[in-house]
């Protein structure tokens, strides 16, 4: 074992159940002792823990919460916290030359073991603590690390942020297929008209399902390794349901009540193809399927199945000189989004934010507008009575792209009212699954629109945003709004609860009585950003 800094003793928050002001004992932190790490295992400092809405909702839910389903809170309380910035202090034997004292690393907490899903910061021990212990899980062995290097002059509440920025970054990154799956199965629908849709694409399936197939569609299908026929789409869903689907292709017009119920039968990770006229009346879909399940839905009113799978259909990213209107922009992850289009270079010219909040208007306003105009875009804060106006003034032909970021069945409704020929809707609402949502799927292959979500992220989506950052690209801190000490979490917690601060708050666990302080009361002379520097004297005291 390597030793540098270890001390005998760490603090931490533990959640044992109860609201926000429950956490910790006797309503304060605990100090604990803090062995060397074992032969496996690597003890990195917290240098910075922001505070998340998730961290809230984990609280608020307590036992009820999914990941504590097997777990006695009481008797094993939980670390919260995943977004955080670490310096490695002592490392076990066998990470030896891998690890090393004084590295700085970020950190993704959604980890993958044995084919269950993990999170630091929930299931596993977090960041609300001057330490943590981490092990092969996430340190790597022969699996890649969910940790990563990270620059020395980037600032530790920088690489805390790098974990919210990373999973809006996903919302614009390829997060769902948009091909056919090779050996896949595969479930082929003719309607009304679909034998004028040429299969014109090469046959990838091992396992096809065709309902009401024409000659074309046998003949494509024929080199399947299994082939299923159905003669019509009531008897195929009247029957019980069997393996689900990677592929659903509906050839031709089918009724809108059908598309809902073939919609069920498409796996996580599964594409829908509409190909050929459908009728132009809205499908109820579950939305929370689009982002959490990473459906890709692609389509074409063209003659061929070809033509569903050209570039522009499948686009991720937000159209370079567009117009974006942000639903529910207020919010933590709302201005994430906002703060990121803001500093595209090549992204919208206009972009319309909405709040509900008077005070969060405010707050966009004065953290977001002057930027936006240094980088000659064209800034509108919104409420949400404001924007048909607002659009039909700035947008006549509808917005380019339309982020929702609430969990409201009527915002999404709304927003795929306001796309453009050929925008892009995308879903980064946290719905619940099972709420019904009415989208106009017609548009797909008609007008060429869009529907995409995702949730999450990846060490990819991290690295991402760090080079933008490191390439002077995107200054993070500019959505940091205020920091504390490890003793200041309640007060931070209650602050992100209660909606008073909606910008990033970033604790540092090495001070442990720096009060909730807004970062303007720090920066008395006027100026902005948070540095390196900057965090060194507020280390010093």
């Amino acid at each position: 074992m390597t030793k540098h800094d270890l001390p005998d003793t760490t603090r931490f928050w533990p959640f044992a159940g109860g609201d926000l002001r429950d956490i910790g004992e006797d309503g304060g932190f605990v100090e604990a002792p803090l062995a060397p790490p074992g032969p496996d295992e690597v003890i990195a400092r917290v240098d910075a823990a922001c505070v998340c809405s998730s961290d809230i909702k984990v609280i608020r839910m307590g036992a009820a919460h999914p990941l504590f389903s097997e777990r006695d809170l009481a008797k094993e309380p939980a670390v919260l916290g995943h977004e955080m910035a670490l310096t490695v202090v002592a490392v076990g034997e066998n990470w030896q030359g891998r690890y090393r004292p004084g590295d700085r690393l970020g950190l993704q907490p959604a980890i993958t073991v044995a084919g269950r899903r993990h999170t630091i910061g929930m299931d596993l021990p977090g960041g609300f603590a001057q330490h943590i212990r981490l092990d092969a899980r996430t340190l790597g062995g022969d699996d890649e690390p969910y940790v990563f290097p990270v620059p020395d002059q980037v600032s530790a509440a920088t690489i805390a942020m790098l974990e919210p920025y990373s999973c809006v970054e996903a919302a614009y990154r390829p997060n769902c297929r948009t091909g056919l799956k090779q050996g896949g199965r595969l479930l082929l629908v003719t309607g009304d008209g679909g034998d004028a849709v040429a299969l014109d694409v090469a046959m990838p399936a091992g396992e096809v399902t065709l309902v009401a197939a024409d000659q074309a569609a046998e003949a494509w299908t024929a080199p399947a390794k299994s082939v299923e026929q159905h003669p019509a789409v009531d008897r195929f869903l009247a029957e019980p349901e069997g393996p689900g689907f990677d592929d659903i292709i509906l050839r031709g017009r089918i009724p809108p009540e059908q598309i809902t119920a073939l919609l069920d039968r498409l796996d996580r990770g599964g594409l829908l193809v509409l190909a050929g006229a459908q009728e132009q009346a809205l499908v109820t879909v579950d939305a929370a399927r689009i982002h959490y399940h990473a459906l890709s839905l692609l389509g074409t009113e063209g003659a061929g199945l070809a033509d569903a799978f050209r570039p522009e259909r499948c686009r991720f990213e937000l159209k370079a000189g567009g117009v974006l209107l942000i639903l529910g922009a207020g919010g933590a992850m709302g201005r994430i989004h906002l703060h990121r289009a803001v500093e595209m270079a090549d992204g919208p010219a206009t972009i319309l934010a909405t709040s509900r909040k008077p005070a969060r208007r405010r707050a966009l306003e004065e953290d977001f507008g002057q930027l936006a105009r240094r980088n000659g875009k064209r800034l509108v804060i919104l409420d949400d009575a404001d924007v048909p106006a607002t659009v039909r003034e700035l947008a006549p032909g509808g917005c380019d792209d339309v982020v929702v970021v609430a969990p409201d069945v009527g915002l999404i409704e709304t927003g795929a009212g306001y796309l453009a020929a050929g925008g892009m809707l995308v879903l980064f609402s946290g719905m619940p699954f099972g709420k019904p949502c009415r989208l106009p799927l017609w548009r797909i292959g008609h007008d060429g629109v869009r529907f995409t979500g995702s949730s999450g992220s990846a060490v990819a989506d991290q690295i991402a945003v760090l080079d933008r950052v490191t390439a002077g690209r995107l200054d993070l801190a500019g959505n940091l709004q205020a920091v504390g000490g490890l003793g200041a979490l309640p007060d931070a917690l209650e602050a992100v609860a209660e909606g008073r601060l909606s910008g990033k708050i970033a604790i540092y666990p090495g001070r442990l009585d720096l009060p909730l302080t807004p970062l303007g009361e720090l920066r008395r002379d006027g100026s902005t950003g948070w540095s390196r520097d900057d965090e060194a004297r507020l280390a010093a005291g």
